[in-house]
């Protein structure tokens, strides 16, 4: 199982491991971090819209995370995946209400 195999491995190696291929990698990362997602897009709400859609946002928020993550910038990878999900949730709901405040 995944958990197993990579419980132990850090999320900053895991990325290191995606890039070079292993691309089971990023089923187990965005198993990790679902409930960061849910949880995020939990405590929004968007107007004409369900929460799915914001879970859905958050999601691409991850994935964005998982794509632009830079170790050399010394920032912990989960600290970057919750601004990548909190600015993709943000934006969203943004657009959603078209602007008004």
């Amino acid at each position: 199982m995944l958990q197993e195999k990579y419980r132990d491995v850090s999320d900053e190696q895991l990325i290191a491991q995606l890039r070079d291929g292993q691309t089971e990698v990023m089923d187990y990362l965005m198993e990790k971090y679902k409930n960061l997602v849910r949880k995020r897009a939990n405590a929004l709400y968007l107007i004409g819209g369900e929460t799915e859609d914001l879970i859905q946002e958050g999601f691409l928020g991850l994935l964005t995370a998982i794509r632009s993550f830079a170790p050399e910038r010394d920032a912990a990878f989960r600290t970057f995946a919750e601004v990548c999900i909190r600015s993709r949730l943000h934006t969203a709901v943004r657009a959603a209400q078209g602007g008004k405040h």
